[in-house]
């Protein structure tokens, strides 16, 4: 707890939102799971990376690529991307140390803390309003694009933000996370280039027997594009956090 308190005090965000919101102390909580859960995850990092290298052969050109949801790195094929593409564009909001690390002396890697929905400084203020992003849709060099494990992620903190904060009906905040959801797969469709998308598609909870005790949909009852294909991944495993429940999603690729 000392550490992950160091961290949050040393992490100093681009974007105010990513402090202010929960994002810094949500990416921090996330770096400690995965060392926890490391066994459990290694799996899914490993099918993400294979996922993006497939991806990258489908690119007609190795100019840049673009993934968003980068976070932490460690689902991400950096080194290799690096050696086929001309730009790696690495994008999200909150990049902490150990990240960093990891692209020192990667000329051609960058770092980018960006707001994905471009929604977070009306949505930090009290306003349900979403954007329809368009950053890079005019930089005609992107190649690849790759959305990972980011889109069902979207909703979460501006939805409990609006709901906590703001009052916001627990309605009109279904229809902020439908929203998200629906601008990002938009603004994905609009890119020239390769474009890959991986993100949960169904959550199924447990209990200590491994009966199924409850499922949930991380599309916010969106209807996802057809899966090419998936695989399981136990995001929370039992006993995680003191708890008799476990948790299994299954991830599914898509490429648009």
């Amino acid at each position: 707890m000392i550490l992950e308190f160091w961290k949050y005090l040393t992490t100093t965000p681009k974007i105010k939102q990513a402090k202010e919101m929960g994002y810094v102390k949500e990416a921090i909580a996330m770096d400690a799971r995965a060392k926890r859960c490391q066994k459990e995850w290694d799996e899914h990092y490993q099918n993400c990376r294979k996922v993006i290298l497939k991806a990258a052969e489908r690119a007609v050109q190795h100019r840049t690529v673009l993934i968003f949801g980068a976070g932490s790195l460690k689902d991400v094929p950096v080194t290799e991307l690096a050696t086929q593409f001309e730009q790696v564009y690495l994008v999200d909001l909150v990049f902490l140390k150990s990240a960093q690390n990891k692209v020192q002396g990667l000329e051609n890697v960058f770092l980018i803390e960006h707001d994905v929905t471009e929604s977070l400084d009306w949505i930090s203020q009290g306003e349900a309003v979403v954007q329809s992003p368009s950053a890079w849709l005019d930089d005609t060099t992107i190649d690849l694009v790759v959305s990972l494990n980011l889109i069902t992620q979207l909703p979460l903190i501006p939805v409990r933000w609006l709901i906590t904060d703001f009052n916001l009906s627990e309605e009109d905040a279904d229809i902020v996370g439908k929203q998200l959801i629906f601008a990002h797969m938009h603004y994905l469709r609009q890119f020239s280039g390769e474009v890959c998308l991986i993100a949960d598609r169904l959550d199924i909870e447990f209990n200590e027997l491994g009966q199924e005790i409850d499922r949930f949909d991380p599309w916010w009852d969106v209807e996802p594009p057809k899966a090419d294909f998936n695989w399981e991944w136990q995001v929370i495993p039992l006993g995680e956090n003191g708890s008799n429940k476990w948790q299994k999603n299954y991830v599914g690729v898509s490429f648009l």
